[in-house]
């Protein structure tokens, strides 16, 4: 049976059950900040089981896509490990429980899928009788199958009572196939708790129905739900009689490619065979990450794709396999599984462009690392030691992007480890430094200055979310990195208030602009940036005397804010039209909001198409049109990730931060100023689209009134172009390719003339071409010839004499372009264009080559041409001299 046809099966049977048949969900949780990866059906129904969810269904199935690390080193070694996986479950949410769920387990596989009840096995949690009991009483399965085991086999999660979390959990059933007493071990008294392969685990039934406090105390929750899964992978291997999961009809074709790419056998060498097994795995684990957004990288869930894939690429370099090519295995995942996942297939180009960059990269850091790293090891064999010091390991790690894990693995296969402890210490440095750094440019508020002021204030309050102006008591005044009391007129100063409407730089929108002013006082405020809690107002005093202590009115430029303000909030609609056009990968990798335009770099793999850029610009202005919204709260780091806001990549949250939400369609963790509602930013326009670093994009825009700006001077020009060829806007194309088929007229016309000009020279080049023992030399300078009048004129004079050698000089933009022909009989006696116009080239400052027919070259010293043409003749002459007399 077909891995599709369970599937089917599957989710038919409990459709027929008045269940819902749900998608999956993608690998990357959408509300759940608890998780990196989707790992198990339930995941996407957790608020069902607190009771707190919004679907309408009480019963519902799904096969999910799923991805786990955490045995990561198992995979390939074992039967039934993997990364990537597919999970079937069946869910309840307060409806049925234990005898239902066990009764439709049992149907399911003994009438569904016609499996033999003598091979099937049970277990139950050792105090969960109500289980037992629905076991052998409804289901008759002999007491001698039935087996009970404790809290860590038989709960959910493993030991929930005793260690926890706290949280919904409950005990567990789980169903087994006996592949046979020639299988595993051999003892009669093995059973599903002994770790070899005779005993399949193909269903775990949970049973949630505590809700586990502190102490271990388990109380009864609200509804008692049910939460199943049964690995897809090891009901196909059961389903296909097969050893291992690796060995069904999803990962036989891929294997099979790995051993074509590799040329070696599958079923050769045990060691071959885990590689092959785990190349096929994380390949697939990739395709499906990518598939659902996530690009590798050096975080989070880009860092785990990243590492799956470098793990893939060495293994594949063990296997003798030198170049790139998981690459071309994304076409054999996409086709043995495009029955439920359709979409892999309709993406497999870009998500094989994405592997294959990712491997070329990893090739460059893989020679490289491993270059260095056999010099560190060749010093500890010299030194007699066998621990590479945590330094030297994060150093690999940090500046060549060689992962830990692979360098232990190289080290281990020559007997030597890694301090991780050492390792660790390096890593946190790093962090401590990264969170520490200043944002400030300069050193003056690093040493000096700051550190005094954070002496006297905790920091500045910034008001500018509801106001543009207030009133602020200065803090500190720095000028010339020094702490000053007083700053007279003509003063460049960093000024600093207790409290302020002026928004420094952080996030990519720039800071504010304004003036700072009091009685007979008057400071222009020309930038603003954040440095810790600290605004800092640098501009210069332009009236009066300018005192820390006094009170000043700070006035934020309105109109630039105003115009920051609206295209702040359309990176957030922009950011959320990439993602809806192009894929969820496209996620922000940088900004720069300006007063006069928009920066935008996001995560893609190739140029945005002409018609990608018109539906991103038509949905960015849509939601712009409808006026929605926009909203800020300020909330915790956890409750704004559960609220579904989008933390962007790099940045850096404190406890509470500020979630800004447009309409129902975006959330953002942003600190920057916003429009009251989408419509103030008025028309949205792309100006351009280009790439910036490998995977990077960047769109630049422009909004409101620079929009407006922007189209208008296109009319200018427009306009100028109208009077300069004596037409109207509306007949301007047409007129352009009038002129256009014009010009080619007289181009081909003027290409007759000189054709014929050039036709009328060459009797008079071959009348006066000097003749040495019966060969042509012809060496002549063309006034206001182009290389292809050159080429022309020379394929004209070859034609006109059997024995004739060629040298053509003319000069154009400045410089000095040579063509030498010379006729075939001259060839076939051992003359060479190529070689002659290299050596006459010198004389004019330059070089050339070619052909032995024809070839061309050129230099810079155009004075020099007609010194460089009376030395080809004189070469020639004496070549066809020496060509004689040998």
């Amino acid at each position: 049976m077909r891995t599709s046809e369970i599937r089917s099966k599957f989710l038919n049977f409990f459709e027929k059950k008045s269940h819902a048949v749900l998608p999956s969900d993608s690998l990357v949780p959408q509300n759940d900040p608890t998780l990196l990866f989707t790992g198990a059906g339930m995941n996407q129904f957790k608020d069902m089981f607190l009771g707190k969810g919004n679907l309408n269904v009480k019963k519902a199935a799904t096969c999910q896509k799923c991805l786990r690390t955490g045995d990561i080193d198992n995979v390939g070694k074992t039967a039934s490990h993997h990364t990537f996986f597919e999970m079937l479950g069946n869910f309840s949410f307060g409806d049925y429980f234990k005898q239902k769920t066990i009764e439709w387990a049992w149907e399911f596989l003994v009438q569904e899928l016609k499996i033999s009840e003598e091979r099937l096995s049970v277990s139950v949690y050792k105090d969960d009788h109500e289980s037992y009991e629905i076991w052998e009483k409804h289901i008759h399965i002999p007491k001698s199958r039935i087996y009970r085991y404790d809290q860590k086999d038989n709960f959910w999660p493993a030991n929930a009572p005793l260690l926890g979390p706290n949280g919904p959990c409950g005990p567990c059933s789980e169903i087994f196939f006996d592949q046979g007493e020639k299988i595993g071990c051999g003892r009669k008294e093995c059973d599903p708790a002994c770790e070899c392969d005779r005993f399949v685990e193909i269903w775990n039934l949970v049973f949630t129905e505590y809700d586990r406090k502190e102490g271990g105390k388990l109380e009864p929750l609200p509804h008692q739900n049910v939460d199943t899964g049964m690995g897809l992978e090891r009901m196909a291997r059961v389903m296909q009689g097969v050893q291992t999961n690796f060995d069904i009809d999803i990962f036989r074709p891929i294997i099979s490619s790995i051993e074509e790419i590799a040329q070696v056998k599958y079923n050769g060498r045990v060691e071959n065979a885990i590689l092959m097994r785990r190349i096929a795995d994380h390949v697939k684990a990739c395709v499906f990450c990518i598939s659902d957004g996530v690009l590798p990288g050096n975080e989070g869930r880009g860092y785990v794709e990243r590492r799956l894939l470098r793990r893939a690429i060495r293994d594949g370099t063990q296997l003798g396999v030198k170049d790139s090519f998981l690459y071309k295995l994304v076409p054999i995942v996409s086709n043995v599984m495009q029955d439920y996942y359709p979409d892999i297939k309709q993406r497999r180009e870009n998500i094989a462009r994405i592997i294959k960059n990712e491997e070329e990269k990893f090739h460059e850091t893989l020679e490289q690392g491993t270059r260095i790293l056999e010099e560190l090891m060749e010093t500890l064999h010299k030194s007699n030691q066998k621990t590479l010091s945590g330094k030297e390991a994060f150093k690999l790690y940090d500046t060549y992007g060689f992962p830990l894990d692979m360098t232990e693995a190289i080290l281990n296969e020559k007997g030597f480890v890694v301090d991780r402890n050492g390792f660790e210490d390096e890593l946190q440095k790093q962090r401590l430094q990264a969170r520490t750094a200043s944002q400030m440019t300069g050193q003056v508020f690093d040493t000096g200055p700051l550190s005094k002021i954070k002496d006297i204030s905790k920091g500045s309050k910034f008001l500018g979310y509801n106001q543009n102006t207030c009133q602020g008591k200065i803090i500190a005044i720095i000028r010339n990195n020094e702490l000053v009391d007083v700053a007279i007129v003509g003063s460049e100063v960093t000024v600093i208030l207790d409290q302020t409407p002026f928004y420094g730089e952080s996030g990519g929108q720039i800071g504010d602009t304004g003036i700072l002013e009091s009685d007979g006082t008057l400071i222009q405020v020309t930038d603003t940036r954040r440095n810790d809690d600290f605004t800092l107002h640098t501009g210069k005093v332009i009236k009066g005397e300018l005192k820390t202590g006094i009170v000043v009115e700070a006035k934020v430029d309105v109109q630039r804010r105003n115009d920051i303000r609206k295209n702040h909030s359309a990176t957030h609609i922009l950011h959320y039209a990439l993602r809806r056009v192009i894929g969820q990968h496209a996620e922000q990798a940088g900004s720069l909001v300006a007063p006069d335009r928009i920066r935008f770099d996001f995560h893609h793999f190739s140029a945005l198409t002409k018609e990608e850029i018109t539906r991103i610009e038509d949905l960015v202005n849509e939601k712009i049109l409808e006026n929605v919204p926009v909203s800020a709260k300020e909330l915790t780091i956890q409750q704004a990730k559960n609220a579904g806001a989008l933390a962007l990549f790099g940045e850096k949250y404190g406890e509470l931060v500020r979630m800004l939400s447009m309409g129902d369609y975006s959330k953002e963790l942003c600190g920057g100023t916003h429009v009251d509602s989408s419509g103030e930013i008025g028309l949205f326009r792309i100006v351009s689209e280009s790439s910036v670093a490998a995977g990077i994009r960047r769109i630049e825009a422009v909004t409101g009134m620079s929009t407006l700006k922007r189209e208008r001077e296109k009319e200018d020009i427009i306009q100028e172009i109208c009077e300069i060829l004596n037409t109207t806007e509306g007949k301007l194309v047409t007129k352009a390719q009038d002129i256009l088929h014009e010009l080619k007229n007289l181009q081909k016309e003027l290409s007759r003339v000189k054709q014929k000009e050039l036709s009328s020279k060459i009797h008079t080049l071959i009348e006066n071409a000097k003749e040495v023992s019966g060969v042509k030399i012809i060496t002549r300078k063309l006034e206001d010839a182009t290389v292809d009048d050159l080429r022309k004129t020379a394929d004209l004079l070859i034609k006109s004499a059997e024995d004739v050698a060629i040298i053509l000089g003319a000069i154009q933009d400045g410089r000095v372009t040579i063509i030498a022909a010379m006729s075939p009989n001259l060839v076939k006696r051992g003359f060479h264009a190529g070689n002659i116009s290299k050596e006459v080239a010198k004389l004019v400052g330059g070089g050339g080559g070619g052909r032995p027919d024809m070839s061309q070259a050129g230099g810079q010293w155009v004075e020099k041409l007609d010194d460089a043409l009376h030395f080809a003749t004189e070469l020639l002459s004496k070549k066809i001299l020496q060509t004689i007399s040998s």
